[in-house]
């Protein structure tokens, strides 16, 4: 059987480490939304005698989470990766290049990833089908996008 052209298995980030990073980065987005939301609670209740609260409250978590969350796609592009994945020692890259994503390449993975999310169980699927897809062990937003995770040094 020929292997397909793209990065050698070597240089495949260890499903593990792709886990750990996406861990780091929910929780990175987790505590930045907690934050904004305890400031802006307290912010609203300051003002005391607004009965209607809920409103501007959701709108600004998700005026923030939207900020949070786009930030990471230009860290695709940037960096390789987002934050967890630089902790990890792991970057994006295109199959067949090797070669980093542009910023539209990077939000159209970021766009499949969401897209999959939304369906019950599958997102949890999705984050975890790097373990048995072969032969990059791509997740599934990867294969839409044809990207693959790989180590920053690998030999």
């Amino acid at each position: 059987m020929v292997r397909p052209q793209g990065p050698p298995p070597q240089a495949l980030a260890v499903p593990g480490m792709r886990l750990l990073a996406r861990f780091i980065d929910s929780l990175i987005t987790s505590t930045l939304t907690v934050g904004v939301w305890i400031a802006t609670s307290a912010w609203l209740y300051s003002l005391k005698g607004e009965d209607s609260r809920g409103t501007p409250v959701a709108l600004i978590l998700i005026a923030w989470e939207l900020l949070v969350i786009l930030f990471f796609e230009p860290l695709t592009t940037a960096m390789g990766g987002t934050i967890g994945k630089a902790i990890c020692g792991l970057r994006v890259v295109h199959v067949e290049t090797g070669n980093k994503l542009g910023f539209g390449h990077a939000l159209g993975r970021w766009l499949a990833y969401l897209g999959i999310g939304m369906v019950p169980v599958l997102g949890l699927i999705n984050v975890l089908s790097c373990i048995w897809n072969e032969p990059f062990r791509q997740c599934m937003h990867d294969r839409a996008a044809n990207t693959a995770v790989v180590k920053r040094r690998w030999q």
